[in-house]
């Protein structure tokens, strides 16, 4: 048997514009992806550039007060006899040392922990003497390395102060003053700072390790796989060089991440010597991974493919449409024959219901007969009894037996009545009566099956409005399920107490209700 499909030409060219609606939907969402990323990496990289010209003013700024506070402390010599851990004015700053020059080149040095008097001037102390002799008053030396040995290496600048008869030099520590400028600096999620001064050398990193060496080597010591090219170029020709902007570079880790990774950079310049002196500053770099812009740009881009992908299902909705309304006819008759046949099949089970019903009314009718027969006997010879038993355990017990019979017989009329609608007969009662009512009734079986109860009941009466009788009856069967379910004994326990509502617990140590029940 064949089936023939014809496609008319309403039908082809309405596939050829469907088919041209996806492609367009999927171009312009690549295309909107990559636009969309190269906008949030521009304005990404702008918000870092402003995070480093902020550390950069920073670092300004605090050289400058710095400058200012040290001619205070200068035109004081008596503050300078002893060591600078004796001054608390001092004790803070990032100062290693202080060399007081006087006439006849004597020399006097002042570190934190003790005072001497080197006989002979460093090279580097008769240049600022040669710039004393010009007239130069104050003066700001280059970044240099002080002590190579020490870990990290100590980079420091000289702050020189002529006073006439005496010069006073103050050897500043930078990594103390860029490790402070860069600390809990964060770009995006995991970006940080890096400061490199203008002979490559870093004077403050993330990697604690890179502080103080060769920024060039130290990278490729780090991860001698991967090629530092690029940020070495920009590290050359930009930052070296006083430039500022933004860019990015091939790395090989990133905080606690290793392997190759993209980072964005952005850069300038700090002049801690002030803004005029052009020639002394420190590149200032905030980078940060290109992923992570992108994972941004990934949640929005999610947004536009799902209202893309509503407008295609839209369109693949409206064409299938056209095709089910062929077959609506067709399901709409079967629908309606599935809807009579379970009509049929309800009107069928509902008679078959209704003859099950008479039968059980005509059963009941029968039981109820055969039981309430001997039920009055039980209860003639037990008001019998009653009215002749002295002891109060014994008439206790009767009273109970006389009680249950008139339940039963009450039970027993609803039973007869039970196609009719019975109506509670509601009262109010203490729920405690009850309970020791049921203890009393099953005692002499618990003895027997070896179950050992403990009760817990509320010392204040716990009323409740409700059928006095059905309630029991309830307690009862609960309390009689417990005991069968511990035929070799165990623990039964009672508990009744008020929270919000009268609550009765009754827990027992059997095996439970099978799964399959």
């Amino acid at each position: 048997m064949r089936t023939k499909f014809s496609l008319n030409l309403k039908s082809i060219w309405g596939l050829v514009i469907v088919f041209f609606l996806i492609f367009l939907l999927i171009f312009l969402s690549i295309k909107g992806k990559v636009e969309y990323e190269d906008i949030a990496i521009y304005e990404f990289n702008q918000q870092q550039l402003a995070i480093a010209r902020s550390v950069a003013r920073q670092i300004e700024d605090y050289f400058t007060w710095l400058e200012r506070y040290l001619a205070v402390i200068t035109n004081q010599p008596i503050l300078l006899s002893r060591p600078l851990s004796a001054y608390p004015e001092i004790a803070d700053l990032p100062v290693i040392k202080v060399t007081i020059i006087g006439p006849s080149s004597q020399k006097r040095v002042i570190t934190y922990k003790k005072v001497y008097t080197p006989t002979e001037l460093t090279a580097r102390e008769g240049v600022y003497l040669s710039l004393v002799k010009k007239g130069k008053r104050k003066y700001i030396s280059k970044t240099y390395l002080l002590d190579p040995n020490s870990i990290p290496p100590a980079w420091v600048v000289d702050v020189v102060y002529n006073k006439g008869q005496r010069l006073v030099i103050w050897t500043i520590d930078v990594l103390k003053i860029c490790g402070n400028a860069t600390y809990d600096i964060r770009s995006g999620k995991t970006g940080y700072a890096w400061i490199i001064n203008k002979d490559g050398y870093f004077l403050a990193h993330y990697e604690k390790s890179f502080v103080g060496k060769d920024a060039f080597a130290v990278r490729a010591e780090q991860n001698p796989a991967i090629s530092f090219t690029r940020v070495n170029m920009i590290q050359k020709q930009l930052l070296l060089t006083g430039k500022e902007g933004t860019s990015w570079y091939i790395s090989g880790w990133h905080r606690e991440r290793r392997g190759k990774i993209k980072k964005l950079i952005a850069y300038t310049s700090a002049y801690y010597a002030s803004r005029q002196n052009k020639d002394k500053f420190w590149g200032v770099a905030v980078v940060a991974p290109i992923d992570e812009v992108k994972s941004v740009i990934h949640n929005a881009l999610f947004y536009q493919w799902g209202l893309s992908l509503t407008a295609l299902l839209i369109i693949l909705g409206t064409v299938l449409y056209s095709f089910y309304q062929r077959g609506q006819y067709t399901r709409q008759l079967e629908k309606e024959v599935e809807q009579k046949t379970e009509e049929i099949k309800k009107t069928h089970q509902a008679l078959l219901r209704s003859e099950r019903l008479a039968a059980m009314g005509r059963a009941v009718a029968y039981v109820t007969h055969e039981i309430k027969n001997p039920l009055i006997a039980i209860g003639g010879f037990s008001n019998q009894l009653l009215r002749s038993v002295k002891d109060q355990d014994a008439r206790k017990k009767l009273e109970i037996i006389v009680n249950e019979v008139k339940r039963l017989d009450a039970f027993l009329k609803d039973i007869g009545q039970f196609a009719k609608e019975a109506m509670p007969q509601k009262e109010v009662f203490n729920i405690n009566e009850i309970v020791e009512k049921i203890i009393t009734m099953v005692e002499s079986e618990l003895v027997g099956r070896k179950i050992n109860l403990k009760t817990q009941l509320a010392t204040i009466p716990l009323s409740v409005y409700a059928d006095k009788d059905q309630i029991e009856q309830v307690l009862l069967n609960v309390v009689k399920n417990a005991i069968e379910s511990m035929p070799e004994g165990g623990q039964l326990t009672i508990e009744t107490c008020k929270n919000k509502q009268v609550v009765v617990n009754i827990k027992d140590t059997g095996c439970g209700i099978p799964k399959d029940s």
